[in-house]
């Protein structure tokens, strides 16, 4: 017995509306090389076999591929509220608890669906790792490579920078403070067959790179300095331990700081004392002693090379 057709027609607007969403979230045609945008003509081989890597249900999009995920970590009640948590709230925006309260769920589910549904670090779509990786790898090799030299991923959150790299074959420590974020990032390595370190940090507690007394050939933060109460000791401790020609990749230093840039990070900080930070002249002169800064178009971050140390800092 069929549907009457008043039953059928929002059955048929939300399968398209699906449909179309899905359309969106599928990585689009690979686009001639740009010299305004793009870094190597050659393309990005590694970032590329990075991305195969992560998708893991090559059956769907990358983006429902995502989903499913979520829904395998959460269960279906929480799991598939996910596609409504790619909205985006400041924290001081009194709409984001009536959303919460309205969706039942916490902050930290919305956090982490959020995070996962929205982005993949390694999209060559988006301005972020992609267009970076084969660059800091090729580094890294010159460095000894996998056998010498380890990663730090420095808040990292969901944990999708430090885990391609670990699908690479990499010594990769995850650092965070949140443990709902550190318990999906090893979620999402265990489901990819690869186990680096986690590190569960305290209040006011930053990875020591060089106490750690390891040889660190690349540190990432990714989006993670505004919301530090101390940027520079932070910055002092999580670069101690980079090797001469290892790369500090920073989305929040050295940028073009533009009174609407500067306003944006005043308010995700939600401290101006905190934000005001990332601009000053101390954290300015931290890194002109010590590294040479490279820029690069296309992304986000800036590459930070750390200098030959001369004895004083």
């Amino acid at each position: 017995m069929r549907a009457p057709p008043e039953r059928l027609r929002p059955r048929r607007a939300l399968s398209r509306a699906l449909r179309a969403a899905a359309r969106l979230a599928e990585p689009r045609t690979a686009k001639p090389f740009d010299p305004e945008t793009d870094l190597r003509p050659e393309g990005y081989p590694r970032a590329e076999a990075i991305h195969r890597r992560m998708h893991v249900y090559e059956s769907l999009s990358d983006y429902d591929s995502r989903l499913s995920e979520l829904i395998e970590y959460f269960g279906w009640e929480t799991g598939h509220k996910a596609d409504a948590c790619r909205r985006w709230f400041f924290g001081d925006d009194v709409k984001q608890q009536r959303f919460l309260d309205t969706l039942g769920i916490t902050y930290w589910e919305y956090a982490v669906m959020h995070q996962y549904a929205q982005f993949n670090r390694f999209d060559p779509e988006r301005p972020d790792m992609y267009r970076l990786y084969d660059e800091v790898v090729e580094g890294l090799d010159r460095l000894g490579g996998r056998d010498s030299v380890w990663v730090l991923d420095f808040g990292c959150g969901l944990g999708q920078i430090g885990l391609g790299f670990a699908l690479d074959g990499y010594k990769v420590v995850l650092s965070d403070i949140q443990p709902p974020q550190l318990d999906f990032a090893r979620f999402l390595c265990a489901n990819r067959g690869v186990d680096p370190e986690f590190h569960q940090a305290g209040e006011g507690e930053y990875f020591d790179t060089g106490r750690d007394g390891r040889p660190f050939g690349c540190v990432i933060e990714w989006g993670v300095l505004e919301h530090i109460a101390d940027v520079v000791a932070c910055v002092d401790n999580i670069t101690s331990g980079l090797v001469p020609g290892g790369v500090f990749v920073t989305t929040t230093l050295e940028r073009d700081w533009t009174d609407e840039l500067k306003e944006f990070y005043v308010r995700d900080a939600g401290d101006a004392a905190q934000a005001e930070q990332l601009w000053s002249d101390e954290i300015r002169s931290l890194v002109a002693d010590r590294f040479e800064v490279v820029r690069r178009p296309g992304t986000l971050a800036t590459l930070l090379v750390r200098r030959p140390s001369t004895g004083v800092e």
